[in-house]
């Protein structure tokens, strides 16, 4: 007796085990089935049908990252970044893995001005996965911009132990070391990158303005002429190899580079007129009636503001230089001077 009831105990526990288990599956089934449908209205581009649908999808199965991942996109696609932010946040905490989640999150923050949180929620990623490179770039672009150079250089060089072939490291390295004032390793880095990347224009831009700084003029040049396919970049090109004419005193080089940027940049017409190093050959110098022509703008904002970092520092050292430049413009300012007295007395006689 005791034995039957114990088979018939069992025989029952066995049939709601299987009855639970076609319900889970049942439950798996349903939500695939649900995945499915939703994926096809992201396909035909029904957004708004996709976002309710989605939300109905997390409101049953809270856990389904796809879902929520689905609906930060959507979101993200609306211009709501905050709500956006909170479901791919979602996503990361329910599958901690999905490297990209961590990532975008980090880009959201950073363009929510949360660069704090940011800069965290990059670091846990690269403890998760170092040679995530886009992260490593991210976190020390952030960091630059916080202007934290020495954080964001050991990011950089942390990065370049797995990501060796990396241009685009060597090229911020290049800019981090400039904005430390330390020349000679930014000059480094903006080789390394131009090797790897021979159409590296800003780098060797860049190259071309701290040769300037350390009284380089020929590799300045040299430079200067490699960097002139950044169209961006032109007017500011041809008005250094004009000042380098006139370092070496080629007046006619000089007046054919000068006549050049303003053709394509009018606005440097108030930069020349406050440059002594032009007043030999200011006379001679066509200012355009035609207004410049427009440049599609290709530089990133960190890459600008470098450029004119470096351009600051050229006319500090510049105006700090005694010798050089500074000399020259003395030299012929007084044969010009002595010329007009010979002129007025002989006029005179």
């Amino acid at each position: 007796m005791i034995l039957e009831t114990l088979i018939i105990v069992a025989v029952i526990i066995a049939i709601l085990l299987l009855f639970m288990i076609l319900i889970i599956k049942n439950k798996a089934i349903t939500e695939k089935i649900k995945m499915f449908k939703l994926k096809m209205l992201l396909m035909l581009r029904k957004d708004e049908e996709a976002k309710k649908y989605a939300l109905k999808i997390v409101d049953i199965y809270p856990n389904n990252y796809l879902a929520h991942k689905f609906l930060g996109e959507l979101y993200e696609k609306e211009g709501k970044i905050n709500v956006a932010l909170d479901e791919y946040i979602k996503v990361v905490e329910l599958k901690n893995d999905e490297y990209e989640m961590h990532y975008k999150v980090a880009q959201l923050l950073q363009k929510t001005d949360k660069n704090e949180e940011a800069i965290i929620m990059l670091q846990d990623l690269l403890k998760m996965k170092p040679d995530y490179v886009d992260a490593t770039k991210l976190l020390g672009s952030i960091l630059y911009d916080e202007e934290r150079f020495k954080e964001a250089i050991s990011v950089y060089m942390n990065g370049l132990r797995y990501n060796p072939a990396d241009y685009e490291l060597y090229y911020n390295l290049g800019m981090t070391f400039t904005r430390l004032n330390d020349f000679q390793k930014a000059k480094e880095y903006y080789k390394r990158a131009a090797i790897i990347n021979s159409c590296l224009y800003n780098g060797q831009y860049n190259l071309a303005l701290i040769a300037m700084i350390q009284r380089e003029l020929d590799e300045a040049e040299r430079h200067l002429q490699r960097a002139l396919q950044e169209e961006e970049l032109e007017p500011m090109i041809y008005f250094y190899l004009a000042q380098i004419a006139l370092l070496k005193d080629e007046k006619e080089k000089a007046l054919h580079y000068i006549n050049l940027a303003l053709e394509l940049d009018k606005s440097l017409e108030e930069k020349i007129s406050k440059q002594p190093l032009f007043l030999p050959i200011q006379d001679r110098i066509r200012i355009p009636n035609e207004p410049s022509r427009k440049v599609k703008i290709t530089l990133s904002k960190k890459e600008r503001e470098t450029n004119k970092y470096l351009e600051e520092m050229y006319n500090l050292v510049d105006s700090l230089n005694n010798g050089g430049a500074n000399k020259i413009e003395e030299e012929n300012q007084l044969e010009e001077i002595i010329e007009l007295e010979n002129e007025n007395e002989k006029e005179r006689e």
